[in-house]
């Protein structure tokens, strides 16, 4: 038996409780995160090996996580593209959106270069992973990418001018995830080749387009993205948020395992994906501010779900939220452990 847990379960292996990780596990709660936060800003700690490193295994040290998962973003193959992104406290900035372009596509040009800091951060968790604990890589998926490059940001997060944007120019949004794609396989290799243990996509505005135009126009390009990754020996995790009933037309050529968020009970994710994919996910981050006694209760039902369908990593259904109380995170590791 595989004596790291996450790696036993994603390659659908044997394992004696589930595998533990939590999306964006890597700063959020962390006193040692938060400290360097105030000496450096988030691009400059992206850009910098050693503490991007650092802080991809901060989880593994402070919260006792089975796997580490990239300290990165999703916004940096937008910007190899070169779509300028402004970072500030409150989060990325978008000067110049696409859609208020002509032809954006044509104005697209992909710059590998931009994404070698990845390579070298990549490069320095190897170095500091003493125990070769396995790194999670990741980019955003298709539609989200599209939806931040196309709209900016938008706090609805509804991205409805750029929905609309589909449907009167299908042609040009289909350029744009031709470009968009082609960067994605590229990152996806670059990131095989500096020695992640697995790959996630993440598509967290799923939900903000039907499922048909979803299947129709997006899933294609992930296929793409998942097939760079297989070419690499990785296996794939998708995590397409809010997509619903949309999960029973995934299959192996989407993904190995699929991430499901909070509004989708596991038991009904089970009953509609397809038995060929694992499942991870989907505890509500802000149960983690209950008692840990009402925490407990929870955990019991994930660990039963993952004895009846040994093919379960445990997350949540989005990412933790900044203000999580630590010990309530590590709570729940150590709860597993236990087991």
């Amino acid at each position: 038996m595989c004596s790291n847990p996450f790696i036993a379960v994603i390659n659908h292996q044997p394992a004696q409780r589930p595998p533990m990780w939590m999306m964006r596990q890597a700063g959020r709660v962390l006193p040692r995160y938060r400290c360097l936060t105030q000496k450096q800003p988030f691009h400059s700690i992206l850009a910098d090996a050693k503490m991007a490193a650092e802080v991809t295994l901060m989880p593994i040290n402070d919260m006792g996580m089975d796997a580490a998962i990239l300290f990165s973003d999703i916004l940096v193959v937008p910007e190899a593209l070169g779509v300028q992104v402004e970072w500030t406290t409150d989060g990325p900035v978008f000067p110049h959106p696409l859609m208020d372009l002509d032809s954006p596509a044509s104005l697209l040009y992909f710059n590998p270069s931009n994404l070698m800091h990845v390579a070298d951060t990549l490069d320095e968790i190897q170095c500091q992973n003493t125990d070769d604990t396995p790194v999670i890589g990741f980019c955003g998926g298709p539609l989200t990418c599209l939806c931040y490059m196309l709209g900016g940001r938008d706090k609805s997060m509804q991205f409805t001018d750029v929905v609309r944007y589909f449907y009167t120019h299908r042609s040009e949004t289909e350029q744009l995830l031709e470009a968009l794609t082609s960067a994605s396989e590229y990152y996806v290799r670059l990131q095989a080749a500096h020695k992640i243990s697995a790959f996630q996509i993440f598509e967290s505005f799923a939900s903000v387009i039907p499922v048909e135009l979803y299947t129709s126009l997006i899933l294609p390009f992930v296929r793409r993205i998942t097939a760079a990754a297989r070419d690499c020996g990785l296996p794939v995790i998708f995590f397409p948020k809010g997509f619903g009933t949309g999960l029973s037309v995934l299959t192996k050529d989407d993904c190995d395992f699929v991430s499901i968020d909070w509004h989708t009970p596991l038991s009904t994710a089970r009953a509609i994906v397809s038995p060929a994919l694992g499942l991870q996910g989907n505890m509500d981050p802000r149960l983690l501010f209950a008692p840990q006694a009402v925490i407990a209760q929870h955990l019991q039902t994930y660990m039963d779900f993952f004895n009846t369908y040994p093919d379960y990593i445990f997350n949540l259904g989005h990412g933790l939220h900044k203000d999580t109380p630590l010990k309530n995170v590590r709570f729940v590791t150590s709860w597993f452990k236990q087991k």
